[in-house]
């Protein structure tokens, strides 16, 4: 495929549908697809003097499911291969003649697994990213792409369409357009520059600065257009992030200190994050319902997830977008991952671990222990409420009953006071699973995936591989844990509390 920016959809059981993993935008016909920029952003290379006379490359950006195939040079018998991978490190390897192999010019370093594979480091494909405040429901790009020196690549000015974003903030009362236009011309001549005006879609009316004929972007980058002023925006060529927040006492709490902190964070979100592709998950304790009630309550200062975890990472929930993208969705309509609820069942038998904990309740008595959820609401998961003084007993109970009844389960307890929660649930759930799903899910490298929260039940997320944030009106126990681990620059506690906290703690890594 040629340089470009692309719209596509997926053909799913004789439907037409876009993916809620990649960004959604409007074609300014009615129509909503996946949007995607195309250009070279990764080169493999097998030198002839390695041996072999057929290669393939592979590597974790298809799940190793897809041999490559790498061209041979007539002239040097060497092979290679240029093609678009997302911003992002990657593992891969070759198969030269059969054989699996690592090129001897590259880093070598285990994978996820173990295995010894080649690394590269990939980024975005040089190019301008515009982002466009507008009043106007269509808009149109005129541009004409400049060598460093300032001479026109080519005769004459070409139209570029704007798209809609994945935000949903509501600059100067409209809304964000994007367009992508790829850098073109001899990087070793310098920079290209991209001179532009915008026009609306029907061509009446016309965006120029205040002082000049037109915008004038001086080398490829990300850049915001509003009122008028040009100005940089660097985060639109990072790689997407993922936020994986608690919910109660991290992104929201009680009274209007809180929601104007919840406010502060939606606004950054909107205006920032979610303009450049990155996701927002909520892993939480409430019912989906309860979310879309708690959603429904705040009146647009808590910032619409792209994904929800419920059930102590038992379910999973897709924003459903209706095929408008996130920017229209009403946060009412979710769309349950039913390969996450499939993957739980492996190991899972809720009368068993049903029998177990009605047996731990009855020798405890009817003041010590109760039920919360018998599985009824949440099939992969029984929740018990236990007294603070018999939880370790409980605990212990639990776990020599399962065992006994050789079904496989993951208790967690979480709470403060007189009484705790005790969650029972699939070995293969509970939120850092969850999380890691989701990850996965999205394509999001686990060095930008950052989890949030405030208590003990959220250590489950806090203790992975990935950044974390502890802010800083977490509950005792959440703090003596942290106190206990290995001091390092993966997990931050902030001065802030709530969603002030989560600003300052993405900031401390790197991530704002």
């Amino acid at each position: 495929m040629a340089p470009g920016t692309y719209q596509y959809k997926y053909r799913v059981n004789g439907e037409w549908a876009t993916s809620p993993c990649e960004p959604i935008t409007g074609d300014g016909s009615g129509c909503f697809n996946n949007q995607r920029l195309v250009a070279p952003s990764a080169a493999f290379a097998w030198q002839a003097r390695w041996g072999g006379t057929e290669v393939f490359v592979t590597g974790d950006w298809c799940a190793w499911a897809e041999l490559i195939p790498l061209r041979r040079d007539a002239a040097t018998q060497d092979f290679g291969l240029a093609c678009s991978l997302a911003p992002g490190v990657y593992c891969y390897q070759y198969l030269v003649d059969g054989t699996w192999m690592t090129s001897p010019d590259v880093p070598v370093g285990p994978d996820d697994d173990g295995h010894l594979c080649n690394k590269i480091r990939v980024e975005d494909p040089p190019a301008f990213h515009l982002f466009y405040a507008t009043g106007w429901r269509d808009a149109v790009l005129r541009v004409q792409t400049l060598d460093a020196d300032g001479t026109p690549q080519t005769p004459g000015w070409r139209e570029v369409p704007m798209f809609t974003t994945p935000s949903r903030a509501t600059p100067l009362g409209g809304a964000w357009l994007s367009a992508v236009v790829p850098a073109t011309g001899d990087p070793a001549r310098g920079p290209p520059q991209l001179e532009f005006t915008v026009a609306n879609g029907d061509g009446s009316a016309e965006d120029r600065p205040a002082l000049g004929r037109t915008y004038l972007c001086r080398a490829p980058g990300g850049f915001k257009l509003l009122s008028g002023r040009l100005r940089p925006f660097p985060r639109a060529r990072a790689a997407s992030t993922m936020l994986v927040s608690d919910l109660d006492g991290t992104m929201v709490g009680d009274g209007a200190e809180a929601d104007a902190a919840t406010q502060r964070f939606c606004n950054y979100w909107e205006d920032t994050a979610a303009l450049a592709g990155s996701v927002l998950v909520y892993n939480t304790g409430r019912s989906l319902g309860q979310f879309t009630a708690l959603w429904a309550e705040k009146g647009g200062a808590l910032a619409l997830p792209d994904v929800l975890i419920t059930a102590v990472g038992t379910k999973i929930f897709l924003l459903d977008t209706q095929e408008k993208g996130r920017w229209a969705a009403g946060g009412s309509v979710w769309k349950e991952d039913l390969q996450w609820a499939q993957r739980l069942s492996e190991g899972w038998d809720l009368g068993r671990v049903r029998q177990v904990a009605q047996g731990v309740l009855e020798r405890l008595g009817e003041g010590a222990a109760a039920w919360l959820d018998r599985g009824t609401e949440h099939p992969h998961r029984v929740a018990l409420s236990v007294r603070g003084d018999c939880l370790a007993g409980a605990v212990e109970q639990l776990r020599a009953g399962f065992e006994a009844a050789n079904v496989q389960v993951r208790i967690i307890t979480s709470g403060t006071g007189g009484w705790r929660y005790v969650d029972c649930v699939s070995i293969r759930g509970g939120k850092l699973e969850a999380l890691e799903y989701v990850r996965m899910l999205f394509s999001v490298p686990r060095e930008r995936c950052v989890a949030a929260g405030d208590s003990g039940n959220d250590i489950l997320m806090l203790e992975g591989a990935n950044p974390a944030i502890v802010v800083g009106n977490a509950q005792p126990l959440l703090v003596d844990w942290l106190a206990g681990q290995e001091q390092d620059a993966r997990v931050v506690l902030t001065d802030a509390a709530m969603a002030d906290g989560i600003l300052e703690g993405l900031a401390r890594l790197g991530l704002y």
